[in-house]
């Protein structure tokens, strides 16, 4: 399968966590937040290990631009994230914070499936862009492995 291809499968997935958590109370809010966190750290470390190096050194300035501003955006995510965590799913602040994440992460993800796609359709094969599915995968398998260990200790 196409990298490109499971990114957007994924960032339907987490479109769908995203309105389950904004419709959710509690408990199973933070649950679902947690789901997203873990799925997407996991995603944006795969992205940033396996997809953006080979488009960033091939492509234009522009392409390159794009490549630079995924990675800022992947940092802004986290930071948002971070931001959340410290919060007590109680806090009458919790659900504007969640707003502004969602906010982030839509952007980023609409950002990547319209310009970043385009830009690594024009400087990979297709070929290699099948070539990345497993390593992305497996680097994914990796980071949900290390989270499930933090949360074990």
């Amino acid at each position: 399968m196409d990298v490109l291809k499971e990114i957007k499968k994924e960032h339907d997935e987490f479109r769908k966590l995203i309105k389950n958590i904004e419709n959710s109370k509690g408990d199973k809010k933070q649950k679902l937040f947690i789901e997203l966190y873990t799925k997407i750290k996991g995603h944006h470390e795969a992205e940033e290990r396996v997809v953006f190096p080979d488009v960033k050194e091939r492509a234009d300035e522009d392409g390159k631009d794009t490549v630079m501003e995924m990675i800022e955006e992947h940092s802004l995510g986290a930071y948002q994230f971070s931001v959340i965590q410290r919060t007590g799913i109680d806090n009458e602040t919790w659900d504007a914070k969640f707003s502004v994440l969602k906010e982030v992460l839509t952007h980023h993800m609409d950002e990547e499936e319209n310009e970043f796609f385009k830009t690594a359709r024009e400087v990979l094969k297709k070929e290699e862009l099948e070539a990345k599915y497993d390593p992305f995968e497996n680097t994914m398998d990796e980071y949900k492995k290390k989270q499930e260990e933090k949360l074990k200790q």
